[in-house]
């Protein structure tokens, strides 16, 4: 008797755990914030000045704007965002941005050591205030 008591137990158990399961796998899609929201107004100035001119969708640069596309980039899911930060961080490290043959023609594109050392803070992820 005991035994067939246990039995609607078990199957009640059964289905709470299932239903906890089932309701864990649910994914929400759920936008990221608008990129001002995320990249302090000190980074945004120094990709406004030094970046964004070769990097965005109207951009005449197709290898640049291949490369990265600020636009997109704003748009974009936070994970593909870390992941760009991280190829950023990686470019600005081995010296390859900006690019030494662009800043033949264009030397203002030079990053100072502050203007690289802000880039290198926010793409490592690194939260620092402006100086």
């Amino acid at each position: 008797m005991k035994k067939l008591l246990l039995l609607p137990v078990l199957a009640l158990v059964a289905f709470f755990f299932l239903h906890a399961k089932v309701k864990d796998n649910i994914s929400i899609d759920v936008k990221p914030d608008v990129l001002e929201d995320q990249i302090p107004s000190h980074v945004k100035a120094v990709i406004d000045q030094k970046c964004y001119g070769c990097h965005n969708a109207d951009s005449k640069n197709e290898k640049g704007k291949e490369k990265l596309d600020w636009d997109d980039f704003e748009a974009s899911r936070k994970a593909k965002q870390l992941a760009t930060m991280a190829k950023i961080n990686e470019a600005l490290i081995k010296g390859d941005m900006p690019p030494a043959k662009f800043l033949e023609n264009k030397p203002e594109g030079k990053l100072s050591k502050e203007e690289l050392e802000t880039l290198l803070d926010w793409s490592a992820g690194k939260k620092k205030s402006p100086k």
